[in-house]
């Protein structure tokens, strides 16, 4: 995000988004991409610098640094031995944990130690921190809320997910404002009345949620064991755990799936690879498709991507171009990687919960038949698109819905929802397991 979110961009973003309705408007739900924060001067309301985002690189050498520290290394060591000894599934999450430049906390050091007026507002007081959820209801409350939900403030990796509470610990090991974390609530809490000025009325905000699981409740994933990937900017697995908090592994994290009134918190596993959706985005820039919505019907018009590879579905480059490449070898290529990557992470997920029943698949990329085809034949699994392929919007508005009492429960919302199915078909992934076969032996050779 290269520029700011003003307080009158929002008034002017809710009024056309109500379309000249705003009578009518029982709730609104909040959804945003976890990990992207803001910090501001609670006094004055004014933002310390853009939207740091979870692609945000300048922390990079901080994290280097701090994972590569003989210190951090041995108390890791110390803690996975006391951890498998006494069986605590919190250290050796802790153990196991290795600080990545999309973790806020690394993230926001980097802003106390290099935006000098944070450290002089957090001295007196007056610094808050927020995500993306808590400075959009900050900013239509009128200022007068400062509040999160339990599934953006988890995966900020500063709140306790164990235990409940912003971690004094983590504040302590990483340098961050404790006290500039805002008050967490559960996700179909009453975050506060919208400014009369906004939309002319005063509308309750009562369902949050960060994205993923949003996209979750949006697409009825809320039974333990239920399996979802998001196609955004990353592609995400995850998995309902339940009450089960999944340790941290290689691939594989654990996560607050929701928290509702009067409820235990419902927890899940999550798999991700970054970059995910720029690849398209890449297509369409290199001139390889005129459009995004061009890229399925490119693909398909070729049997084969003619030896080309796009490794890892996260890198700008090709292997095995010839000297004239055909530019619907390539867009397969893209999309076949895509696959693969999906492949990788259900298989992760899988090594841990089993195979799933069914894959329900959501976001920008999942409107791709070739992806989600291809997917069903090479893991033997059902996939399932729903025609509203914005989960993440159907979970706000479902949160919201909870929240001011239209259902009383998960179980009490009519299922209206509709699944286009692609079917698995073992007989039928000979070409594409091939395929995988050599492209997971390039990207083993290029690791």
């Amino acid at each position: 995000y290269q520029r700011r979110v003003r307080g009158d961009d929002l008034v002017c973003l809710m009024r056309q988004a109500s379309g000249g309705r705003q009578s009518r408007i029982a709730a609104i739900g909040i959804s945003t991409q976890r990990g992207t924060f803001l910090t501001w001067n609670k006094v004055t309301s004014e933002c310390l610098h853009n939207f740091i985002t979870w692609a945000d690189l300048r922390s990079a050498k901080m994290c280097d640094d701090f994972n590569n520290s003989y210190i951090v290394r041995m108390g890791k060591t110390i803690l996975w031995l006391l951890g498998s000894i006494v069986g605590s599934t919190h250290m050796i999450c802790a153990a196991n944990f290795t600080v990545r430049t999309s973790n806020v906390h690394m993230r926001l050091k980097w802003v106390m130690e290099n935006i000098p007026i944070a450290a002089e507002l957090e001295a007196s007081g007056n610094l808050r921190f927020g995500t993306l959820d808590s400075w959009l209801i900050n900013k239509l409350t009128g200022g007068t809320t400062w509040i999160s939900d339990y599934t953006n403030a988890v995966a900020t990796g500063l709140y306790d997910m164990w235990d409940g509470g912003w971690c004094p610990y983590m504040a302590t090991v990483f340098g961050t404002p404790f006290k500039a974390m805002p008050e967490v609530r559960d996700c179909n809490a009453f975050y506060g009345h919208t400014k009369t000025e906004i939309l002319g009325i005063s509308v309750p905000v009562c369902g949050v949620m960060g994205d993923v699981q949003a996209s979750m409740v949006g697409n009825r994933i809320i039974k333990e064991g239920d399996f979802k990937l998001t196609f955004g900017t990353c592609i995400s697995g995850s998995v309902i755990t339940g009450s089960y908090i999944h340790p941290v592994a290689t691939t594989v994290f654990p996560q607050l799936a929701w928290k509702l009134r009067g409820q235990d918190k419902v927890y899940m596993a999550e798999s991700m690879c970054i970059n995910g959706s720029r690849c398209f985005d890449w297509a369409v820039t290199s001139g390889l498709v005129k459009s995004i919505e061009e890229v399925d019907s490119v693909a398909s018009s070729v049997h084969s991507t003619n030896g080309i590879m796009f490794p890892g579905a996260i890198t700008d480059s090709f292997v095995g171009l010839p000297d004239n490449p055909n530019s619907a070898h390539q867009v397969r290529a893209i999309l076949e990687a895509h696959v693969f990557k999906s492949k990788l992470l259900v298989d992760s997920l899988a090594d841990f919960y089993g195979p799933p029943n069914r894959i329900v698949a959501d976001g920008g990329a999942s409107k791709s038949n070739f992806i989600l085809s291809n997917l069903a034949k090479l893991s033997n699994v059902n996939v399932l698109r729903c025609n509203f392929v914005e989960g993440s919007l159907m979970g706000a508005f479902l949160m919201a819905g909870l929240g001011i009492g239209w259902w009383e429960s998960f179980e009490d919302i009519p299922d209206t929802l509709e699944f286009q199915m692609f079917p698995q078909n073992d007989d039928d992934s000979g070409d594409i397991l091939k395929s995988f076969n050599q492209w997971s032996k390039v990207n083993k050779a290029l690791s």
